[in-house]
């Protein structure tokens, strides 16, 4: 299975992410569009933009005189991202299936600023330490190295000298903690599972093994849940840049 292939999740898939991984992005995406300091009239490309998060936030700040162009590599997260943006945001988005590292614009047409975050450790998170976990005892060990593959950039000081390194200046990469409230792990969990790249693989297990994988994740979530909600800490980095 290609790179590709493996991100080519079906429609389903597509708007089980924005159900639920939507919720997991909540706390970052306010804060993102905050920290780019978007102006009314600017334009914005979001890169890698799944189902719009950003790009809907964007379009707001932005106004009806900016632009906002949301590109993903998945045809069906721009798909989701249609239909989850037809609600009459204040400017009309682009939506484009594209690949981030061939973009399909001249140099210069938008934008200035760069603006993005990166899961820190994964220790960080344990929620997302947890769905590991369990993918790696119930799954596979590819399903679980797919899990962690988002924290590979950790490191601030690394990640610092990649963006310097693509020419970017004054870069200045933030650590933050910032707070996620869930449903509980047995509500949310089973439809997270169903918006991960190998939800596949995970609907062919045995209804036995994927309640086990269930339990697993509630089980190591148990000390985060509060008043009928789970609620755990989460870190980034949080990057910015002039280019």
């Amino acid at each position: 299975m290609s790179r590709a292939e493996r991100w080519q999740l079906s429609g389903n898939a597509a708007d089980f992410y924005e159900r639920y991984v939507r919720l997991l992005m909540e706390p970052w995406v306010h804060g993102l569009v905050d920290v780019a300091a978007l102006q009314p009239a600017e334009h914005v490309l979001d890169v890698a933009c799944g189902t719009g998060f950003v790009a809907r936030l964007a379009a707001d700040r932005v106004g009806a005189k900016g632009r906002v162009v949301g590109i993903d590599l998945n045809a069906s997260m721009i798909e989701a991202a249609r239909a989850a943006s037809g609600q009459g945001a204040a400017t009309t988005i682009e939506w484009r299936t594209g690949d981030a590292a061939a973009l399909p614009f001249e140099s210069g047409i938008l934008g200035g600023r760069l603006a993005f975050t990166v899961w820190s450790a994964i220790g960080d998170t344990p929620y997302h330490a947890s769905l590991a976990d369990a993918l790696a005892r119930h799954l596979s060990a590819e399903a679980a190295s797919m899990a962690r593959a988002p924290y590979a950039l950790h490191d601030a000081v690394e990640l610092h000298g990649l963006v310097a390194s693509a020419g970017f200046r004054n870069v200045n990469v933030r650590p933050t903690i910032k707070t996620t409230t869930l449903p509980l792990p047995a509500e949310f969990v089973p439809g997270h599972l169903a918006a991960l790249p190998m939800a596949q693989e995970i609907a062919r297990l045995s209804t036995e093994r994927r309640n086990a994988l269930v339990e697993e994740i509630t089980e190591a979530l148990s000390a985060y849940v509060d008043r009928g909600q789970l609620i755990f800490p989460a870190g980034v980095h949080v990057v910015t840049a002039d280019a």
